[in-house]
């Protein structure tokens, strides 16, 4: 057996005032002889490596290392000055007795500039290297100045990170042991914003399983854990989340939004069909053949005057009183909810035609009175549905692209093209431009994070304007690109994915080639590869009745957000969520 002899003064904690010269390999907390079991505690001990040692690390001289830059963040700083250097730095002596650090450069430093009194040093066996030219070494010098940079690469080169699901899981054992989000993020100096996510997800044991198991990020785990609701709707999420996160991680914002404005709807539709329901109003639906007429194109009966108009109150009593509920989202992408009355058999109940009159043989004039759902053909209803479903996926694209757009335009550096789209933007001018200057920049202001002001004739100072006044000429640009794309983002609506027009399609392939995923419903923006230039921008009903191969677009918009309900209660399993490609 091998020990070392001291040959430095006994350094002090000054915590407790004890020695702490120690020889590595020796129980320190043993009480000397012998142990409990007979064996003496320097038995295991084959050989010692150096000594371990508290000193004051504005002592250590920081010898050469790899390492340039040190990367002292705030929360490692914040972790040395609570918590101190919890491994030890390694060290050699050098001939007058100083300690040269061989590895640790940055706990080092670290501890130097938060003060802290002392730090644990293991001292190897060995001098130091020479602070000579390579080309005066001998070859032991060489050897070991070799063998220090081999060491100070592997130390950090072959060390693994610790990986979100077990950052996650290590989140969860500090919550299950009492402690709260704030103090797992003071204790670990990690940033609250991050701990509140790994706490989301750690509470959720299908998200904590979907991140342990999948290719899936953090951030898209908690998206995971907020559907996790232990509902029928919330675990179908759950699978189509985790099957786009896998397959097609680019969508999965797009996916993840659509979801979020499904619910939100839904939880609408439930409220209001619960009070129709307590009223005793039978539901009908639109989209199913019956004999049921809107009230707005009734009259009270065939013998009221023409175009008496039978309301909601005075259809109260009626037998055949009945209700469709949808839920509709305006131009500011806002769910709201449309009670539409109907009566399920007009003619039963004695009513009549709103703008029609009875003929001398009886029948009535001018067709049949209201709205029927069993007056729409197959065709008709399916164009409808597509219509109804492309445009609720553009205004849950709409909320995806505009934050794309704030997190864009945050950036220091515009893309290296920006000037010429702002050029060929500005050149080509035009109404939407224009439009845009006079309101203001309302969605320029949105993007960067400015309140409006308005239009631009009120003569309040303008914020984009201000900014620019003192931006630098990368901000500048970035700048002018969020005025432009703003306006480019005004002119957009529901109608921009049937009847794109050229400023559309440059719009959004500049989108596109700047990183952001189109959805389905955005890339019938595009210009057709196939398509002649000169009519790219008349694009209406195909030969097959189709919007801009809008019918194709809905199909595979389906396939992110509907799965298989029969699976609804397993574990979310990629081979277990379907598409559904007769949803609407």
């Amino acid at each position: 057996m091998t020990t070392t002899t001291d040959t430095q003064p006994a350094h002090t904690d000054p915590q407790t005032n004890e020695d702490l010269h120690t020889t590595t390999g020796a129980g320190t907390d043993e009480p000397d002889g012998p142990a409990a079991d007979g064996v003496t505690p320097d038995a295991h001990v084959i050989e010692a490596v150096g000594e371990l040692l508290l000193t004051d690390p504005r002592t250590l001289v920081v010898g050469m290392n790899v390492r340039r830059d040190l990367a002292l963040d705030k929360p490692f700083l914040r972790s040395i000055a609570d918590r101190g250097v919890r491994e030890p730095i390694i060290a050699r002596r050098a001939a007058d007795g100083t300690l040269v650090v061989r590895k640790g450069k940055r706990r080092t430093v670290a501890a130097v500039e938060v003060g802290r009194a002392t730090v644990p040093v293991l001292v190897e066996p060995g001098g130091p290297d020479s602070d000579h030219d390579p080309g005066e070494l001998d070859r032991a010098g060489k050897a070991q100045r070799v063998d220090r940079i081999v060491d100070q690469l592997e130390e950090n080169q072959h060390r693994t990170a610790t990986s979100e699901a077990d950052e996650v899981h290590a989140h969860q054992q500090l919550l299950d042991l009492g402690l709260t989000a704030g103090q797992i993020a003071r204790r670990t100096h990690v940033p609250a914003a991050r701990v509140k996510v790994t706490a989301a997800v750690a509470r959720s044991e299908l998200a904590a399983a979907v991140l342990d198991r999948y290719e899936v990020t953090l951030d898209q785990a908690a998206v995971i854990a907020d559907f996790d609701d232990h509902t029928d709707a919330g675990t179908a999420a759950v699978k189509v989340l985790t099957v786009t996160a896998a397959r097609e991680p680019a969508q999965f914002e797009h996916v993840a939004q659509k979801l979020r404005d499904e619910r939100a709807d839904a939880a609408l539709l439930a409220d209001a069909v619960q009070e129709l329901a307590e009223q005793g109003v039978e539901l009908v639906d639109p989209d199913q053949p019956c004999t049921a007429r809107q009230i707005s194109g009734l009259r009270p009966s065939a013998e009221a005057p023409i175009g008496a108009e039978l309301t909601a109150d005075s259809h109260s009593e009626c037998a055949g009183r009945a209700a469709s509920v949808e839920v509709r989202r305006g131009w500011d992408r806002k769910p709201q909810l449309r009670i539409v009355h109907w009566c399920t058999d007009p003619d039963t109940h004695g009513h009549a035609a709103r703008w029609t009159q009875v003929t001398a043989g009886g029948g009535e004039a001018g067709g049949p009175g209201g709205t029927s759902a069993a007056g729409m053909s197959e065709e008709d209803k399916a164009q409808r549905r597509l219509v109804i479903a492309n445009n609720r996926a553009w205004d849950s694209a709409t909320t995806v692209r505009r934050q794309w757009l704030r997190t864009f335009l945050a950036r220091r550096t515009a893309p290296r093209d920006a000037l010429v789209f702002i050029a060929v933007t500005l050149g080509r001018g035009g109404h939407d431009l224009r439009r845009a200057m006079e309101s203001g920049h309302p969605t320029g202001c949105e993007v960067l994070g400015h309140e409006p002001v308005g239009s631009v004739y009120t003569g309040r100072p303008h914020p984009i304007a201000e900014a620019a006044r003192t931006a630098s000429p990368q901000r500048a640009t970035q700048l002018a690109l969020a005025v432009l794309l703003g306006a480019a983002e005004d002119a957009t609506n529901r109608q921009t994915w049937r009847s794109p027009e050229a400023g559309h399609r440059a719009y959004f392939t500049a989108l596109r080639d700047w990183g952001y995923p189109l959805s389905p419903v955005e890339q019938l923006v595009l210009p057709d590869p196939g398509q002649p230039d000169e009519d790219r921008d008349n694009v209406g009903p195909n030969q097959n009745g189709d919007i801009g191969g809008a019918a194709t677009v809905d199909h595979t918009a389906d396939a992110h957000v509907a799965a298989n309900a029969q699976h609804a209660g397993g574990s979310p399993d990629a081979e277990q969520v379907q598409e559904d490609e007769a949803s609407g």
